[in-house]
């Protein structure tokens, strides 16, 4: 059964059990009504006609039962109560309803009046059954079982028929949203969207499924890139060196050139090396699970500083590290800052200082070369991108977009300014304390 079904069931189901609670009800006060209205007329009718009363006087049936239990009248069924009523045992009158059957065999349905008889001096004389037949009630209460069943049954009919259109129209949207999610289950076309319309749970849902789906396009879209962009960059070192290996197998280059084909191969293979760390890294993305520590960044940026010096001896680093306090990933942070120090040492002139300041949370790399052009700025930190000036060196465009996942990764950002006196970098950390 679907949800529309089940919904339809369910709501006409609580509208059938409503409408059958308030017919029952309806029907109740109506007997109770009615019936209080006979007692009453009933008992008038009995007082007013004195104790001489005929057994068929004003369409009343009369039976008269003496102390001694003998009665008198017509002949009524004399219950055990009537006779408590009739010794003086019970003074108390009361209602009661009675079936006997006539001269014909056919029932007739009674309304009974039990009470205790006085004479003239107010002495007790025994008891009195005045009755009178419910024909008349019992027909206009089947009238109104009659309409009450026909209206409720109408109604629940009715109450059905809403329901199954009001879940029609409320399960639209949800409807939507499984065409929407079958869709993409069997195309695999990220583009698909729900219109949201509302603001209610709903158009929530939808909004959320939405967001989904971009954010999975998104993440699929940049998987396909990666893939793609690292095909490509993958490509030329290994070509470069498996050409030298080659080579080298043969045996039969020159001493020189053996030595500058090995010399090749190690700086191709140091290029791979790297290439595929930072994918590896860049790979990882959202699915990274920082392990963070509360640490000093102005000691591990000392600490990455002294390892640039160490690979690059012909760099000169001056720093300004102001103690700051962070709570950060150090092995994912300290990847960013070599990063940036490694851009800088490849782009300063020989002898151009490279300043290194950390002060409240932020880490800034400024060097003295050509600057980034007005063109580079907007993609300068995107995956494998490489401005015009750049394709000469050595590389393959993805240690400004580490840098960049790093300070996203921490809640952070990374900047760049440019001027004809070189380019600054800021890696900015809001968890600075």
């Amino acid at each position: 059964m679907s949800f529309r079904a089940r919904l339809t069931l369910y709501v006409a189901a609580a509208i059938a059990v409503t409408v059958a609670a308030a017919s029952a009800a309806v029907w109740v006060v109506a007997k109770h009504e009615l019936l209080t209205q006979f007692d009453r007329a009933l008992y008038q009718q009995a007082n007013g006609g004195g104790h001489g009363l005929s057994p068929f006087n004003r369409n009343m049936i009369t039976t008269f039962i003496r102390p001694d239990g003998t009665t008198a009248g017509a002949s009524l069924p004399v219950t055990a109560r009537a006779l408590r009523i009739a010794t003086g045992k019970e003074r108390k009158a009361y209602f009661t309803d009675a079936t006997v059957k006539d001269s014909s065999g056919e029932e007739i349905h009674l309304r009974e009046l039990v009470a205790p008889t006085y004479d003239e001096e107010n002495d007790f004389t025994g008891g009195v059954i005045v009755a009178q037949t419910l024909q008349s009630t019992d027909h206009a209460l089947g009238r109104i079982r009659f309409w009450i069943l026909l209206v409720g049954g109408i109604g629940i009919a009715a109450a059905a028929a809403l329901a199954a259109m009001v879940a029609t129209i409320a399960l639209r949207p949800v409807r939507r949203l499984t065409a929407a999610a079958e869709t993409v289950a069997a195309t695999g076309n990220l583009d698909e969207r729900v219109d949201v319309e509302g603001d209610d749970e709903l158009a929530r849902l939808a909004t959320r499924f939405n967001g989904m789906l971009a954010a999975l396009e998104d993440s699929v879209g940049r998987q396909r890139r990666l893939v793609a962009d690292a095909s490509h960059e993958l490509r030329t070192p290994l070509t470069a060196a498996r050409t030298n290996v080659e080579l080298l197998r043969e045996g039969k280059l020159p001493e020189e050139e053996r030595r500058h084909a090995l010399e090749e191969a190690s700086v191709e293979l140091g290029s791979l090396t790297t290439l595929v760390s930072d994918l590896v890294e860049l790979a990882r993305g959202e699915e990274r699970k920082l392990r963070i520590e509360e640490l000093q960044l102005d000691d591990l940026v000392a600490g990455v500083v002294e390892r640039a010096r160490a690979r690059a001896p012909q760099a000169t680093f001056v720093t300004s590290l102001a103690p700051t306090q962070v709570r950060v990933d150090p092995v994912l942070m300290e990847r960013a800052v070599s990063n940036l120090l490694d851009n800088a040492v490849k782009y300063s002139p020989p002898g151009a200082p490279i300043e290194v300041t950390v002060r409240d949370g932020e880490v800034v790399v400024a060097d003295h070369g050509p600057g980034v052009a007005e063109e580079d700025m907007p993609r300068i930190f995107d995956r494998f991108y490489r401005a015009a000036a750049a394709r000469s060196k050595p590389g393959a465009g993805l240690g400004l977009a580490i840098v960049r996942e790093a300070a996203e990764a921490h809640g952070g950002h990374a900047t760049v300014e440019s001027s004809p006196r070189g380019a600054r970098f800021r890696l900015t950390l809001p968890a600075a304390v």
